[in-house]
């Protein structure tokens, strides 16, 4: 198999953040898995990468900007009500332990799990092993 087509039929994962540290991590974890990594800094970047069916799972780091995670999160539950499957991509938060606020408000929103960065770090081999 080509390159190209691995990559077209690779499961996406979508990083919504703006910190480079998790993006590195993440790849090194998924790509040998047969993920691509996409991260997406702002809500139009997030939805140039997001494809319906392709995108497994959405990583949010709740250290980015707020407006943009908590908008793409409540937008993304509106697509996925809309489109009547209720399926879409797992949804994994992450952020500072001390950060309750943030971490209760991404549930709210969707976010069928929301770690600490140290437990997210920890396990991520079994988060996206577990494959969305």
């Amino acid at each position: 198999m080509k390159v190209n087509e691995a990559a077209a039929n690779a499961s996406r994962i979508i990083l919504l953040g703006q910190n480079l540290f998790f993006q590195a991590r993440v790849e090194t974890v998924a790509e040998p898995l047969g993920h691509s990594v996409r991260q997406a800094r702002t809500a139009a970047d997030f939805w140039a990468c997001y494809a319906d069916g392709e995108t497994e799972m959405v990583l949010v780091d709740l250290e980015g900007d707020a407006d943009t995670w908590s908008a793409v999160m409540a937008d993304l539950g509106e697509r996925i009500a809309t489109a009547g499957s209720g399926q879409g991509p797992r949804i994994i938060a992450f952020g500072p332990h001390e950060d309750t606020a943030s971490m209760e408000r991404a549930a709210a929103l969707g976010a069928q799990q929301t770690l600490n960065k140290g437990r997210f770090s920890a396990t991520l081999g079994e988060i996206i092993g577990d494959g969305g």
